[in-house]
Formats: structure tokens, C-alpha cells, sequence
């Protein structure tokens, strides 16, 4: 194993660590872990355009994405159009905010509050721990196993102009792995949700987690950056490691919706 693989398996350690007992506890634990990655990633979407701190816009981000997921439905769309004509008030008046920036502002907090009401969705049901579970090896299993493939199998390029170094060979690698292992655990592990949400979800879900994570590859693409943040050694930043999550929590929650769960 060479060095840079083995800074990026300690450190996926270190995340799941880290993450593993307010996943599981719930409560003020796991309110409390959102907040803090919710205030890392309100950093690492302020700081995107040109990587220096944007300490204010941090705030408004942090702020507005809290307002987001925690009103009720009835509000959402309003809290939500107010945060819109504030983003693009201080595009008025700061002369380095640019439009691009409130365009990619507002939908990554958008995007990341509805993944959080998704979440606590998640969490109103029976044995939350488990569904998510089941969620992140639809989506973390599709993007390792991408990787694995796309190294010893990969000949033809994906979308190079994006993300030059995915292949097709690893998408589908890491799709029919992704979907296999989520299938077999969901049948298996999650009796609470209907079997052919499963089936569904381990179809639909692998697919989902690719287009979030070449969703964020063309974000990155576009201004000209690496990775959103460098807080996680050999990941990037928090938004590198939850991009395709994001995604695939509001999708599977729209799933849930469909069969009637929520």
C-alpha cells in the first residue's frame, strides 16, 4: 500500500470513528454533529469561488441552511426565497460576490437542508441507524468500489472534461457492487421498509450517488479547485465526502414518500 492510500484509509477510519456514535445515539448527539459539519461545509461553500476565508457569507450560509431544515414545511418555501433576495442583495453590493457564486451558493444550501429534513426523516422511523445505513453502502460502496475497478479495469473515459480519471468501467463496476451489497442487506437487515423499496432504492440509489458525485466534480471543475476543503487528509473537505450522500438521502426519501412511509 502506498503512502497516499494508506492517508486515505486511516482517515476513513477516522471518519467512521467520528461519526458512528451520534449516528447511532441520535438525539442532541446527532444534532449537535449536523451542526458542526453543517458549519464546515457553510465555510467550504463561502470560501469555493477563490479558497480565502468569506467569514460573513459563512454565516449567512450557516444560518440559512439551520433556517432551512429546521422550519416546517409550510415555511420552507418562503425562508428559502428569502435567502435568494439576500444572495443576490450582497451580490449587489459586494463587488467580489459574482453571480456564479449566488447561483452556486444558494443551490449547495439548499441541496444540503433538504438533505438534513431527509435525514430527520430517517430518524422518525423504526431503527433510523439501520435505514441509513442502508443508504450509505447504496452510495460510499458505489464510490470505493468505482475507484477499485476504475484502477485495474478502467480504459475508457467517462467525461473527461469533468472528472478525467472516472471510467466506465468503474461507474459500472462500482454501480453493480454498490447495488448488489445494498439489495442483499436491505432484504436482509432493514424487514421495517417494503422489499421492493429496497429492490428499488438498491437500483435507483448507485446511479444517484454518481451523478452527485460528478455533480461536484463539475463545481469544482468550473472554479478551478482540487477538492472543497483539505480538513479530511487524502478526501478534501467535508462537501468531498458527502457530496453523492447529499443526493442520495433526498432520493431516497422521495422513495420512502412514493410507497407511503413518509
Amino acid at each position: 500500500m502506498n503512502k497516499k492510500m494508506l492517508i486515505k484509509s486511516l482517515t476513513a477510519i477516522a471518519i467512521i470513528a467520528a461519526v458512528l456514535p451520534p449516528l447511532m445515539t441520535g438525539g442532541v448527539f446527532l444534532r449537535v454533529f449536523i451542526a458542526a459539519v453543517l458549519a464546515i461545509a457553510s465555510y467550504e461553500i463561502a470560501s469555493v469561488s477563490d479558497q480565502q476565508p468569506h467569514y460573513f457569507l459563512t454565516v449567512c450560509c450557516f444560518a440559512a441552511s439551520a433556517a432551512m431544515s429546521l422550519v416546517s414545511a409550510d415555511v420552507f418555501a418562503g425562508v428559502t426565497a428569502i435567502w435568494m433576495v439576500v444572495l443576490f442583495t450582497m451580490e449587489l453590493v459586494m463587488e467580489k460576490m459574482t453571480a456564479d457564486q449566488v447561483t452556486y451558493t444558494f443551490t449547495l444550501t439548499v441541496l444540503f437542508s433538504m438533505a438534513v429534513r431527509c435525514l430527520a426523516r430517517i430518524y422518525a422511523q423504526q431503527n433510523p441507524f439501520l435505514i441509513l445505513l442502508y443508504v450509505a453502502i447504496a452510495c460510499f460502496m458505489c464510490d470505493t468500489m468505482a475507484y477499485f475497478t476504475g484502477v485495474f479495469f478502467g480504459k475508457h473515459k467517462m467525461i473527461p472534461r469533468i472528472s478525467p480519471n472516472k471510467t466506465w468501467e468503474g461507474a459500472i463496476g462500482g454501480y453493480v457492487c454498490a447495488a448488489a451489497a445494498s439489495m442483499v442487506y436491505g432484504l436482509l437487515v432493514v424487514k421495517q421498509m417494503p422489499a421492493y423499496l429496497i429492490v428499488a432504492g438498491s437500483l435507483i440509489l448507485p446511479a444517484v450517488a454518481q451523478i452527485g458525485d460528478l455533480s461536484f466534480s463539475s463545481v469544482k471543475r468550473h472554479f478551478g479547485i482540487k477538492d472543497f476543503g483539505n480538513l479530511l487528509p487524502g478526501h478534501g473537505g467535508v462537501l468531498d465526502r458527502i457530496d453523492s450522500l447529499l443526493f442520495c438521502l433526498i432520493v431516497f426519501n422521495y422513495l420512502m414518500a412514493l410507497w407511503g412511509i413518509v
